[in-house]
């Protein structure tokens, strides 16, 4: 999709039960609204429990219901493996609640048409690349006979298989895992921001929180996961690619 200054993105990261996301989505004047995913399995240091957690998930489908063509809603690690039970078999992380597993299971069957892996924005000729964790090179080359050519599409059809599900369940070693790098659900920050980019790719993701709660911005990549929104083109000019 194609966005401007007067027609922007307004992107949300991880929401893991916060809230942070409603007044932004509510009252901002945005063409598009993108969830990167991850809207369960909230953090305990937080206090925010899964049944709250629940309730922020269920209006965020009703928003995205209600606005139908308007809303985007990634597929994070941690709804994955709910939505998935070979993935949760093979890279089930953190948090996850098995008291919560069937209803979150349920919803996410009723709602699996809403989801996506992968989103591609064009903004005043820069080519955006939105996941929930990112792509790294390493995983890309290891999965590219698979994968073929890297865009949104191709990346979307990867859940519609075992091979592709098993591809997205890397984990790489900066995660604890055994891969020589994590999919787009489990990539670490410091796999993506690598020297090696992607040509003529701008990439957006959340999935590695900072701790400061600030983001990180780079001429590359755009790490956004610190509990706020943030406009595209705000994104962008930060990173000076416009």
């Amino acid at each position: 999709m194609k966005f401007d200054k007067d027609h922007d993105l307004l992107i949300v990261p991880d929401v893991h039960g916060r809230t942070f996301w409603r007044e932004p989505v509510m009252k901002e004047d945005y063409a598009h609204v993108i969830f990167l995913g991850d809207y369960v399995d909230p953090y305990p240091h937080e206090y925010i429990d899964q049944e709250e957690a629940m309730t922020q998930f269920c209006d965020i489908i009703t928003f995205a219901k209600e606005h139908p063509g308007k809303v985007t809603l990634l597929i994070g690690n941690h709804d994955m493996h709910y939505f998935s039970p070979l993935f949760d078999d093979l890279a089930e992380g953190t948090r996850y609640s098995y008291r919560m597993a069937k209803p979150m299971q349920a919803l996410y069957a009723d709602y699996k048409d809403y989801f996506s892996l992968a989103f591609e924005a064009e903004y005043e000729g820069v080519h955006c690349l939105l996941t929930h964790a990112g792509i790294s090179p390493t995983w890309l080359k290891e999965h590219e006979q698979l994968i073929g050519e890297l865009n949104a599409e191709n990346l979307n059809a990867l859940g519609d298989s075992d091979e592709g599900i098993k591809a997205l369940a890397d984990v790489g070693w900066a995660r604890g895992g055994w891969a020589a790098a994590g999919g787009p659900m489990w990539a670490d920050y410091s796999e993506v921001a690598v020297t090696e980019t992607l040509p003529g790719i701008y990439q957006i993701f959340g999935h590695t929180q900072n701790r400061e709660r600030k983001p990180v911005i780079t001429r590359y990549v755009a790490c956004l996961d610190c509990h706020r929104t943030f406009r595209l083109g705000e994104v962008l000019a930060s990173a000076g690619a416009l």
